[in-house]
């Protein structure tokens, strides 16, 4: 019971840091960032090096899974249309559905699957910096455009005399 209490206590911990963080970085670099801690503590898990450092490395991924949900929530209010929001969301779980399987029917060691966990994380954080990036650059743009669609406006009023 006290491991599982302190796992919770770290994933609130997590969740309370998404409220301080959110204010100081945008949602997209939060999740690279978590992405990145969650796949180092899974690495740090995998590598057993004793169980101090096992469970160090288990309280620090979940922080980062603290972090994920309000992360997640709020960059999918942003992304997906209220619209084809069920439809999309339908089509993620079936990969998901399809690591889940394949986990169940490999019966991989507990090491091996930190290992894999490690490696998918890493995946992630590399996908979540590509869709920053691309996120970023879509703001800038529709900035820039709604700084020229001012300046078009105002244009007839500059050689305008009363």
């Amino acid at each position: 019971g006290v491991i599982f209490s302190t796992f919770m206590v770290f994933c609130m911990t997590g969740s309370s840091l998404f409220s301080i963080l959110v204010g100081k970085y945008s949602v997209e670099k939060l999740g690279v960032g978590i992405f990145a801690v969650g796949s180092a503590a899974m690495g740090i898990v995998a590598l057993s090096i004793n169980e101090t450092a096992s469970f160090l490395g288990m309280n620090i991924f979940e922080i980062c899974v603290g972090m994920y949900f309000p992360i997640m929530g709020t960059m999918k209010g942003s992304i997906v249309p209220e619209s084809k929001r069920a439809a999309i969301y339908n089509l993620y779980r079936i990969p998901l559905n399809f690591i889940v399987v394949l986990s169940l029917l490999a019966n991989p060691k507990p090491s091996v699957s930190f290992v894999l966990n490690f490696f998918m994380l890493g995946i992630a954080a590399l996908l979540q910096a590509i869709l920053a990036v691309r996120r970023i650059d879509s703001i800038e743009a529709s900035t820039r455009t709604a700084k020229e669609i001012d300046i078009e406006a105002a244009e007839p009023l500059v050689g305008t005399t009363k």
